[in-house]
């Protein structure tokens, strides 16, 4: 089941904690509730399951902190869904359905080169 992402929040703690994401990213529903968290570890770190059972938990690579947030910021609508089952437990963020070809318009190219 996939909710639809209206907002979020990034967190960049500093700290020496191990076992704890010191770089998060919050995910907020159309009520401004958070729906789920975004964790970002070290990749050789070991990460605990986390036992909060009001969202879920997506983790990441650190590596891929710049993409994910480069999604976040460009792309609407965003979808965020959590799944459990017998291979384990497991997330995803995506995008809607888009047009093949649909680029990003930048109004410079189509100014007048005398402006």
């Amino acid at each position: 089941m996939y909710t639809e992402i209206k907002s979020y929040r990034i967190f960049l703690d500093s700290g020496s904690q191990k076992h704890r994401s010191f770089t998060t990213i919050n995910l907020y529903d159309k009520a401004d509730e958070v729906i789920g968290v975004l964790q970002f570890f070290e990749e050789e770190e070991n990460i605990l399951e986390p036992m909060d059972f009001d969202r879920f938990y997506i983790q990441y690579p650190i590596s891929k902190f710049p993409y994910v947030v480069d999604i976040l910021r460009n792309e609407k609508p965003l979808f965020v869904g959590y799944w459990e089952n017998k291979f384990g437990k497991y997330g995803r963020i995506c995008t809607g359905r888009e047009p093949v070809g649909e680029a990003e318009v930048h109004e410079r190219l189509f100014r007048d080169k005398t402006e």
